[in-house]
């Protein structure tokens, strides 16, 4: 499937419209790129900006992701990297928060075919995970293909047994590419941050080397 045919299915995709009325949110499947991109970048979830522009990556997340970036020497960000989610729909917000909802086990579950292909398609040189939830897709992904990876690498039974010390800090080989797991950007991140200084600055090492490589 070329990649244009597979970014028309993502678009018309409506599997989750009945979970995401009831937070008001319209469908609306967010990621950007073409074809020959060398880093893909895999974040949670489009946020409310992100909704609001139609666009991946557009509020405060992502403006701290591209000064990183640029730190590290890449200067066309948007020509370089290409950007998508776990989940590609905003999931919105529950009653009464200030932060976005957490997508389900079966959003993750729906839209989990979606970014195989997507990296089967591009076949990316350096896969960047930012946040729980796009780590544990990475390890889901690759204990598929290799049973028990998940026991042998981490010395932990299920990807949603794996922390912060288990992956950030650390580069992994995978499909001819890299993976690089981070913490992810948002303020709501803080406290992991805080609580992993060393394997936030590591990861954030890694990331310059391997930019500087490409």
């Amino acid at each position: 499937m070329p990649l244009n045919l597979l970014a028309d299915e993502m678009r018309s995709c409506r599997k989750c419209a009945a979970k995401l009325s009831e937070y008001s949110v319209v469908p609306r499947p967010i990621f950007g790129g073409g074809a020959g991109y060398p880093v893909i970048l895999v974040g949670q979830s489009p946020g409310r900006t992100e909704y609001e522009r139609n666009a991946p990556f557009q509020g405060d997340a992502g403006t701290s992701i591209k000064s990183l970036f640029r730190s590290c020497g890449l200067r066309d960000f948007d020509n370089t990297v290409y950007q998508t989610s776990v989940t590609k729909c905003f999931p919105g917000r529950r009653p009464g928060a200030s932060t976005d909802r957490v997508p389900s086990t079966s959003e993750v579950n729906s839209c989990s075919p979606f970014l195989a292909k997507q990296l089967e398609l591009l076949k990316p040189k350096l896969i960047v995970c930012l946040g729980g939830l796009s780590w544990k897709a990475y390890v889901t992904m690759r204990e598929r293909e290799e049973l028990g990876y998940c026991l042998r690498e981490f010395e932990k039974h299920k990807p949603q047994d794996l922390r912060v010390p288990d992956l950030v800090g650390r580069r992994f080989l995978w499909r001819n590419a890299v993976v690089l797991p981070m913490i992810h950007p948002a303020g709501s991140a803080n406290g992991s941050r805080a609580q992993y200084p060393t394997q936030d600055l590591e990861s954030k090492r890694l990331l310059r080397e391997e930019l500087q490589q490409l």
